[in-house]
């Protein structure tokens, strides 16, 4: 089976973006809204904040349990229950009556839609060597980037049209259609028997503080986590800066979120043309470059006391490019560090990137301030500890 999913490259980035598109699409496509969820339920800024925050969370802890078990029992039956548990997170946070019960919904459907991404990166690592890996996932991220690129277009014109809850009607049906076509044409890529009779699901997690001890995974891991802790702070907190600080309507606030998502599609063509004639590490420095060169172009508009949609959306291009670029490498670094237990680096690595990104979505909303201030400092931060991330990353430890 896996000769015959690695010779079906194009329906294998097909499910692959099938699956990233439901869990990172329902980051998004609901922050148009978060005005409209603040009035509706009658709580403030950072209570709606904060379920962005436990979204990410909950999609970082789920990230734990997914590895470890496809490591045991295969990645068909893992992504079969994550699928379950997300449309039935959708359907909570469509039905809620309260900012909590929008709180937890959230958090079910972080817990099953976590599922897709962990599993991907450990699928690519079962069929491909890291840098074919890195320059599949590289064009996984190209195609992947429009479905949630548009989702915030999709999520502003459902809550103008239909209300905030149809956003949740239309997750509900994609995690459903998604569910029918895993089980339908993915074939099981995990045939090692060192994860699949030997060990149980409680002696792979145990796995976690040994993979933490390579310096090199952390590097790698810290690298994409942090760079998306600047896509986070931005996520959270662009809404409230264009729709109530420039009056951008909710309907056309998606369209101006699709113009940083386009320089990540770009910079992810980058890394699938060249990441193979230019080498990962490579990759990766000029990445980091772009991302803190966005973050500190951010701040300095702050400082100069500019605000405009201009000053907001073009650094976050430039930090976009540069994510596009440094991620697949990244990611696959981390991955490939730990070859006979890629579901279970996987999950850690996908942990520790969330959970990041939660840190930066939640703290943005409680920084002082009703400006762009908090999130140009959030955003700077998160680009200068990138930076300083790489630096892991030069002392190579032997991979397990």
């Amino acid at each position: 089976m896996i000769s015959t999913m690695k010779d079906r490259v194009g329906l294998l980035i097909g499910l692959m973006v099938c699956l990233m598109t439901v869990a990172f699409s329902s980051i998004g496509i609901y922050t148009p809204a978060m005005p409209a969820i603040a009035r509706d339920l009658g709580v403030g800024q950072a209570e709606v904040q904060a379920t962005l925050g436990i979204y990410l969370a909950a999609f970082a802890i789920g990230q734990l349990l997914y590895g470890p078990y496809s490591d045991r029992y295969g990645r068909r039956p893992a992504l079969f229950v994550g699928l379950v548990i997300y449309v039935i997170g959708s359907v909570m946070c469509m039905t809620a009556p309260s900012i909590e019960m929008l709180m937890v919904g959230r958090g079910v459907q972080a817990l099953g839609g976590c599922a897709g991404p962990v599993l991907s990166r450990a699928i690519l690592r079962d069929l491909f060597d890291r840098d074919e890996g890195a320059r599949i996932m590289a064009y996984i991220g190209l195609v992947m980037g429009v479905a949630p690129a548009f989702a915030p277009v999709f999520g502003g014109y459902l809550e103008v049209a239909f209300g905030w809850r149809s956003i949740f009607v239309l997750l509900t049906i994609l995690g459903a259609i998604v569910l029918v076509l895993m089980i339908w044409l993915l074939e099981e890529t995990n045939q090692s028997p060192h994860g699949t009779k030997r060990d149980g699901v409680l002696s792979m997690v145990l796995e976690y503080p040994r993979i933490l001890r390579s310096r090199a995974f952390l590097g790698y891991t810290l690298i994409t986590g942090f760079s998306m802790g600047t896509v986070f702070a931005y996520v959270a907190a662009a809404p409230f800066v264009l729709i109530d600080l420039l009056h951008v309507p909710p309907n056309l606030y998606g369209w101006y979120a699709l113009i940083p998502t386009g320089a990540n599609i770009a910079g992810s063509f980058v890394a699938g043309r060249f990441t193979r004639r230019m080498g990962g590490e490579r990759m990766i420095l000029i990445g980091t470059g772009f991302v803190l060169a966005g973050g500190l172009l951010m701040l300095l508009f702050v400082g100069l006391g500019i605000l405009s949609i201009a000053t907001v959306v073009g650094p976050m291009c430039v930090i976009h490019l540069g994510v596009g670029m440094l991620f697949p490498s990244a990611t696959q670094g981390a991955v490939a560090m730990f070859p006979t237990r890629a579901g279970t680096a996987s999950s850690l690595n996908g942990f520790l990137q969330m959970m990041i990104g939660a840190l930066s979505a939640t703290l943005v909303g409680y920084l002082p301030g009703q400006s762009q201030l908090p999130m140009a400092l959030m955003m700077a931060g998160s680009a200068v500890l990138t930076v300083l991330s790489v630096l892991l990353t030069r002392t190579r430890v032997k991979a397990a």
